[in-house]
């Protein structure tokens, strides 16, 4: 029986993230395709991809579209992740954003905003974790 089980909860664990959705946000060129090979790798299905603030903000407000997770970069023309953040919390309560940048400065702003946060560069593993514990 307890092999049975462990099937049974490995199988619940792989619909879970098969219906995950997820979506990046980053506008430097070559990321998004980078963060979708890595965001593959990991099992999950290939995220939606965004290259500023307001793209994933008209996304979902006005076409209605739904993201479980939101990976988002700080520094993007416009307006920046933490406002691009804000106003998507507004919306979709229910979707878990994770704030990455290079700059120390943003782990702070993160934090006050209740965001949790990835240093790049950061590590394959040091994403699935986030990607993981944001699951729950």
């Amino acid at each position: 029986m307890p092999i049975k089980f462990e099937i049974m909860a490995a199988m619940n664990n792989n619909s879970k993230i098969a219906d995950l959705r997820i979506a990046v946000v980053d506008d430097e060129p070559d990321l998004p395709a980078l963060y979708s090979q890595v965001i593959e790798k990991l099992g999950y299905p290939s995220p939606s991809l965004f290259n500023d603030g307001t793209s994933i903000v008209k996304a979902l407000t006005k076409d209605r579209q739904s993201f479980d997770i939101i990976i988002m970069d700080y520094r993007m023309p416009e307006m920046n992740g933490i406002e691009a953040a804000n106003i998507i919390v507004r919306y979709k309560k229910n979707t878990k954003i994770i704030l990455v940048s290079a700059y120390d400065f943003v782990k702070q702003k993160a934090a006050e905003a209740g965001f949790p946060f990835l240093m790049k560069p950061f590590s394959i593993q040091q994403l699935g974790e986030c990607i993981e514990s944001m699951k729950n």
